[in-house]
């Protein structure tokens, strides 16, 4: 999160003729027909409720540029492909990790299948080092790791942070332990 992916889709699309721009229904935090960037960028947008309405939204174009791909199925990845298969030219953007520090299985599912892969790291909300999670707050606390995964929001709801804060603020916290993660 706030790292800039959304931004450099919105320009990739921007510069580019016969694209068209998708996002799935779920991200429901702008109008429909708009894709908006934490930092104010913004390009018409499709919303898509499933898999087959991607496809159809790509009919006929030379690229798509699909959004908040953790809130689609993995079946994403094969559509992906058949583009592809087609000289459809797919870019791709998305969260790889929850806020609990698991892997959403459409983006591994994607960076698994993709011809690149591009990491954009966001600053730490707390020291301003790189960050590689997302933190979860509720009431400006961590949230339980039990709690849903998909929760639609912006500023205030998540924060990125480093590995270090992530765990230091969840050790603070009442209730909120920190599970252990293998090496990825």
């Amino acid at each position: 999160m706030f790292s800039g992916k959304t931004d450099e889709l919105i320009r990739r699309a921007a510069a580019t003729e016969g694209g068209v721009v998708v996002k799935p229904a779920v991200d429901t935090r702008h109008p429909p027909n708009l894709l908006v960037s934490h930092g104010g960028a913004s390009i018409a947008a499709v919303t898509v409720a499933s898999l087959d309405e991607l496809v159809e939204a790509a009919a006929g174009r030379t690229a798509v540029f699909v959004d908040e791909v953790q809130f689609f199925d993995t079946g994403l990845a094969a559509v992906v492909e058949r583009l592809r298969a087609i000289g459809v030219e797919v870019v791709a953007a998305g969260l790889d990790l929850d806020f609990r520090r698991e892997p959403f299985a459409t983006t591994r599912a994607l960076s698994d299948a993709a011809q690149r892969v591009e990491l954009f790291r966001a600053r730490c909300g707390r020291c301003g080092r790189d960050a590689t999670v997302t933190q979860r707050l509720v009431n400006g606390a961590p949230a339980p790791l039990d709690d849903e995964v998909v929760r639609i929001g912006d500023e205030g709801l998540c924060e990125p942070r480093c590995e270090e804060c992530w765990v230091a603020e969840r050790e603070r916290a009442p209730s909120a332990a920190v599970p252990t993660v293998d090496s990825r």
